[in-house]
This record gives C-alpha cells, sequence and structure tokens, in this order.
C-alpha cells in the first residue's frame, strides 16, 4: 500500500509541478511602459513598442538591446515584423512606419490618417493595412493601387479602438467603444454585419481561418469567437474577471492567450472553450502578448515594463484532459516503486530514467488524444 501511495504522489507532483514558477523567466524590466511586443520567424528577437514613443530590437538568446529607434512622436500603438521585407513596421500618432533592419530612418511612411491611429493589422502579404480611429470611422491602404487610405465611415457611436483584416483580404472588422463590432466587404466597401458582441469596449479582434471565423476581447472580461459570414456566437471564452487587454492566437489555431487587467494570464482551447490554464506573475495588467512561432512558448508584457518569458509544454494541457487517467496507469507501475533494500544506486537511477521515459511517451500518447480533441 505505501508503494502505491508513494507512486501516486510521485506522479501528482511530477504533473502538477509545472506551475507558474517553473514555466516563466523573466527576461528583462524596462523602465518605461511597453505597449506592444511582435517576434521575429525565428524566434530570436522581439520587437517592443514603447510609450516612451520609442522601438526596441531586443535579443532573446542574450537578453540584451540591439536598437532602440524615436519612432513617433507619441506612444507606439503596434508593431510587427514584416514577412515580405527585412524589416518591420510601427504604428503610433497618425501614421505607420516601414523600417529596414538595422536602419535609423524609416523607408516608407504611410500617412492619411486625420486622427490617432488606435490599433492595426495587415494582410500576410501585407497588400491591405488597417488602422482604427479615433473617429466613428476606420481607414485601410492598398499600396499597389494607391498610397492614400480609403476611409469608411461606421455606424458605430464611437471610436474604433480595434481593427481584424482576413487573411483572404476581403473581410475588415472594426470592434469600437460602444461595445459593438461591424464587418465590412473590402471589395465592395460595404457593412456586411454588426454585431453587439460585448457589454464593455471591444478592444482585440483577431480573424482565424482567412476569414471564416473571428475572435474578440472586451474590457467586459470575456472573449468570443463569431461566425463572421452570419455574425452568430460560436463560443463564449470565460476565466477572468477583468478587462482583457490582450490576446494571441497560437500558430496552429488551436490555442488562444487571454491577457487581463489583473495580471493573468489564460490559456483557452478555441475549439472546446477549455480553460486550460491560468498563468500569474505579473502584478501589473499585462499589456500585449505574442505567441513564439513553435507554438512551445509565449511572450508578455505589463504595464510596469516586466518581460517574462512562458512555456507551454506537453504535460501542462495533458494534465488538464487527462490527468486521472495517467495517474491510474501508473500507479501500479513498478518503475515508480521506492528504492528498494537490495537495490543498487545504479539500478535505481536506471531504473528513474526507465520510469520518466515510460511517463514520457504516455503523455505524448495523449497529447496526441488532446491534438485530436482540439481540431484546429
Amino acid at each position: 500500500m505505501k508503494n502505491i501511495i508513494f507512486t501516486l504522489l510521485l506522479v501528482t507532483t511530477s504533473l502538477t509541478a509545472q506551475k507558474a514558477d517553473d514555466l516563466k523567466k523573466v527576461i528583462h524590466t524596462f523602465k518605461f511602459q511597453p505597449n506592444c511586443i511582435a517576434i521575429n520567424k525565428s524566434d530570436t528577437e522581439l520587437l517592443i513598442g514603447g510609450e516612451n514613443e520609442k522601438v526596441i530590437r531586443f535579443n532573446l538568446t542574450n537578453s540584451k538591446v540591439i536598437q532602440e529607434i524615436n519612432a513617433h512622436y507619441q506612444p507606439l500603438a503596434n508593431v510587427k515584423y514584416s514577412n515580405i521585407h527585412d524589416g518591420f513596421y510601427t504604428v503610433g500618432d497618425r501614421s505607420f512606419k516601414l523600417w529596414m533592419t538595422g536602419e535609423e530612418k524609416p523607408k516608407i511612411i504611410y500617412t492619411g490618417s486625420h486622427t490617432n491611429i488606435t490599433d492595426w493589422a495587415t494582410t500576410p502579404d501585407e497588400d491591405v493595412f488597417v488602422g482604427g480611429s479615433y473617429g466613428k470611422n476606420f481607414r485601410f491602404w492598398v499600396p499597389s493601387k494607391n498610397a492614400e487610405p480609403t476611409e469608411i465611415k461606421t455606424s458605430q457611436k464611437k471610436s474604433v479602438i480595434s481593427v481584424a483584416v482576413s487573411n483572404n483580404k476581403k473581410t475588415i472588422a472594426a470592434g469600437s467603444l460602444d461595445s459593438t463590432i461591424e464587418l465590412w466587404d473590402i471589395a465592395t466597401q460595404t457593412r456586411k454585419l454588426k454585431i453587439l458582441a460585448h457589454d464593455q469596449p471591444v478592444g482585440c479582434l483577431e480573424f482565424i481561418k482567412g476569414g471564416k471565423y473571428l475572435l474578440s476581447a472586451s474590457h467586459d472580461g470575456y472573449a468570443k469567437l463569431w461566425d463572421a459570414e452570419t455574425g452568430n456566437n460560436i463560443r463564449v471564452f470565460n476565466g477572468q474577471a477583468q478587462s482583457i487587454n490582450a490576446i494571441s492566437i497560437s500558430p496552429d489555431n488551436r490555442f488562444l492567450l487571454a491577457g487581463t487587467w489583473d495580471g493573468f494570464i489564460c490559456l483557452f482551447a478555441i475549439s472546446t472553450g477549455d480553460l486550460i490554464y491560468k498563468f500569474h506573475h505579473h502584478k501589473a495588467p499585462v499589456w500585449d502578448l505574442t505567441w513564439s512561432n513553435k507554438g512551445d512558448g509565449f511572450y508578455s508584457c505589463d504595464k510596469e515594463g516586466e518581460l517574462v518569458r512562458w512555456t507551454v509544454t506537453k504535460e501542462l494541457v495533458v494534465n488538464y484532459y487527462f490527468s486521472e487517467d495517467i495517474n491510474n496507469e501508473l500507479k501500479d507501475n513498478r518503475l515508480f516503486a521506492p528504492k528498494r533494500k537490495q537495490e543498487s544506486k545504479d539500478d535505481y537511477k536506471t531504473r528513474q530514467k526507465k520510469a520518466m521515459d515510460f511517463k514520457q511517451e504516455l503523455i505524448d500518447r495523449y497529447y496526441k488524444q488532446v491534438l485530436e480533441m482540439i481540431v484546429t
């Protein structure tokens, strides 16, 4: 009986030990408020746009600043690495700019917004740019046709503070301070849908699956999944009590991160709505999030300037769905029994390694089941 109890304790501890302290690493603490972050394709560098009107290129390998640029004359609202240029974009004041890597001056400055840009989005090919506005409108730029933007006046009663553009280049979504979302057809410049989405301002928007679905998040503490063709609500993500300031979708479109005003980061399965885990370290509001391109973790920054790297392991996800099943498989396994009197230290170490290998095989097997449950 003692062996079984010991085994259960060993298994349970190993599965639940991956709490925030094991999963996080504080990368840096800046002396300014980081408003937005983005990661490059190789997961070696972060862009950090600050309240101090600067953009920083930050080396994730040695945790050092590579470059610091006075980018705008007001706080930055967004930053993003380019998919087609060796450079990046910054968004602030009434413009957004394309910078080439290592250069101190922008290559292109896109203007035409008559009020500050509140949020910004682009297609993967960077052939459509969208900017929100403190007016009841948004603008979109199509560089191949005209450098000047097209202005769309919405029927929303307050400012457009969040925008998204579908990868298929057909639809723009605009989220407002009045709690609504409007979806607009790019080709015809006509409104397709208006959604009474939340109880408070819609601060975050992201399209999924090319434009079939839309994710929204609000100051009311909820994230929601919508059918972008019908406007029907598919799912509500609940697990946070305070305003959601930032969201990020995993590279495989399976998981959603939501960063909140009270410093929590919630990990959801998009297809099921399950709240898999709540990460907590930040003592200040989480200002932005970005997944690594490998999908094995993410970065977060808070209002006080702290930058944190988080790990999302298979074990963390498997434990939510299958911890009891794994414990049942391991509880009678002799590999996890305490050291026997007649057992040498070397034999015990060998058995411990076999036990950990067996447990990892088990986690890998159950993780495949998780991926079948959590479809893309």
